[in-house]
């Protein structure tokens, strides 16, 4: 059975001021209360948990042992209560955020830095993950908000999210590439659709979300047999394996715009506009936002906005 928590209240100030009567100035209550309260405690506990030197008192093993229990609990407590009413005029607390890895590890940082800078009581807890492991941690309530690229298309996405509410930040066009040597050696410039879904893939994941999107996007319809030959969740490691002739990749346009224009790299292009990977963030739809939530949710949808259309 736990002591009752104002006795530890009590006895706390007690071992911190070494002194009854310092207890009962700093707890506004009186010198025979807080004996009264120690007396009370030291019963429950089946110990002495002070001895009196002088005008002092001392703390005994027992004392000490408690001492050392709840002194962390008092500390965190005032931790906490401070936060709770700073959150009243500015905002503090944890963001737990799930986020793909290339997005998470190199254009997020940018923005949760600068919403830091504007709200320096706020914290950030990244996980990075292909959306497959982000989502089941959003619905068991482990994450508060996440980010996901949609590669498919309008609509099919969003329908694998029911129950989550789905906003677009930002968008970027794709293309698939190849190593110029690679390119010529396999299509000799046919664009076919029967050429291309014969040749070998490099994709984020096994399941190759990013070549089944673009070949639905520019065909309507996806090879019966797509195994990448690498799937790594890295678009640096999807260029680099692209530019070795490893096969062909989907990556953002920014990315290679140096590699196109210097011909290591070609782009597999059909008479239909690039497809765009939508960022999109993604919270559940029963799930009321805190203050915190929805000031940063504009934030960093203003941010990356920008930044797309920059």
């Amino acid at each position: 059975m736990l002591p009752d928590f104002n006795r530890l209240r009590v006895f706390f100030h007690v071992h911190e001021a070494r002194s009854v009567s310092a207890a009962a100035a700093a707890l506004h209550v009186t010198q025979s209360a807080v004996s009264q309260s120690l007396a009370k405690l030291e019963d429950e506990l089946k110990a002495q948990l002070f001895v009196r030197r002088h005008r002092a008192v001392v703390p005994t093993a027992a004392g000490e042992a408690l001492f050392a229990v709840v002194a962390p609990f008092v500390a965190r407590l005032q931790e906490r209560v401070g936060q709770i009413h700073r959150a009243r005029h500015e905002l503090a607390g944890t963001l737990q955020i799930g986020a793909p890895v290339e997005f998470g590890a190199h254009r997020l940082p940018e923005v949760l830095a600068a919403f830091a800078r504007v709200h320096p009581g706020v914290r950030f807890s990244l996980r990075l993950g292909h959306p497959s492991e982000i989502v089941p941690l959003l619905e068991e309530g482990r994450l508060d908000m996440g980010f996901a690229d949609l590669f498919e298309g309008p609509g099919s996405a969003e329908r694998r999210l029911a129950g989550f509410e789905v906003a677009e930040v930002m968008e970027e066009a794709l293309v698939l590439v190849a190593a110029a040597g690679h390119e010529a050696a396999t299509l000799a410039g046919s664009r076919a659709f029967a050429r291309l879904s014969g040749q070998r893939f490099v994709d984020y994941h096994a399941s190759a979300p990013a070549v089944r999107g673009w070949f639905r996007h520019h065909f309507g319809r996806v090879p019966p047999r797509l195994e990448p030959a690498l799937a790594v969740e890295s678009v640096q490691a999807v260029i680099a394996a692209t530019s070795h002739g490893m096969g062909f990749g989907v990556v953002p346009a920014h990315t290679v715009a140096r590699a196109l224009a210097a011909g290591e790299l070609v782009a597999v292009t059909t008479r239909k506009r690039a497809l765009t990977n939508r960022i999109s963030l993604v919270r559940l739809l029963d799930r009321v936002p805190s203050r915190l939530e929805r000031t940063f949710v504009a934030f960093v949808t203003q941010a990356l906005g920008r930044r797309a259309a920059g």
